[in-house]
């Protein structure tokens, strides 16, 4: 007999892991600007200057990729597809189930944090990549969409049904920066080239 409870005890812990690991492949996506084989995991959102990104996350065939294109507005005028305080982003993109996460608050601090930016809403919309091909070791290639300064990106799967799958947390969504002007970088060129030449008659 203490031989079946072992069994049934050594069943039970492995019902418990399986369990685990099927939630635990419902997990997070992460979406990144360095390369195909390289994640991100900031702590906060990821300021970028490129249009190029990767989106890692566990496979699975039958979901599609998404992103959701956050772009900062300084009032808060009304609209279907205004994210503000008070409502929920997946609402306004109309996917289900409506979780609470990004609320408008964190998503507030967020783009205060990384531009200084202070908005009222943000206007939301959402791209469609298609079928998801990532994987965790190697991420799927997308092109954003050239979008203002200061507009967050946070991608997501949809499953068969266009249930929301899984979410990118702030610590690997993208958020897109000011790019020096060339003329900026060239007056910046100049400078330092002046001071090494100055630098360089010094006795």
């Amino acid at each position: 007999m203490p031989g079946f409870r072992k069994f049934l005890s050594i069943l039970g812990l492995g019902a418990l892991i399986a369990c685990c690991a099927s939630s635990a492949r419902a997990d997070n996506i992460h979406l990144c600007d360095i390369n195909a084989f390289t994640t991100c995991n900031a702590g906060t959102v990821i300021p970028t200057h490129s249009t190029t990104a990767y989106v890692f996350g566990t496979s699975n065939t039958s979901d599609t990729l998404h992103v959701a294109i956050l772009a900062p507005q300084s009032g808060t005028a009304a609209g279907s597809n205004i994210f503000s305080s008070g409502t929920n982003l997946w609402t306004v993109l109309g996917e289900a189930p409506a979780q609470v996460f990004p609320t408008f608050a964190s998503t507030l601090s967020q783009e205060t944090g990384a531009t200084g930016m202070v908005p009222g809403s943000f206007l939301v919309s959402d791209a469609d990549f298609g079928n998801w091909t990532g994987s965790v070791n190697a991420g799927q290639l997308i092109t954003l969409p050239n979008e203002p300064v200061g507009t967050i990106f946070i991608a997501f799967l949809e499953n068969s049904s266009g249930q929301l799958q899984a979410v990118c947390p702030w610590s690997s969504s993208l958020i897109n920066v000011a790019t020096p002007e060339p003329s900026s970088l060239l007056l910046l060129g100049t400078g330092l080239l002046a001071c090494l030449g100055l630098a360089w008659r010094r006795p």
